[in-house]
């Protein structure tokens, strides 16, 4: 099976810029994602392959919070 998946990159048109440290991380997430997934020879969807990319890089990925938090 062969992967022709490349990350590239996406029109910004109407978004804010992000700052150049973010978007050297969203760029090299994207990059170790893409090679990942690669290398997996299918055993990993493009989207797991990201969530191991982050993992690895000790990026946090949002958690969605479905209870209100006790707080003071």
């Amino acid at each position: 099976m062969s992967h022709d998946f490349q990350p590239g990159r996406r029109s910004r048109k109407g978004r804010p810029q992000m700052p150049p440290e973010v978007q050297a991380v969203a760029d090299e997430l994207s990059r170790r994602a893409a090679q990942m997934w690669a290398e997996s020879d299918g055993e990993l969807s493009i989207a797991e392959a990201v969530e191991l990319a982050a993992f690895r890089m000790g990026v946090e990925m949002p958690q969605t919070v479905t209870e209100p938090r006790e707080g003071p």
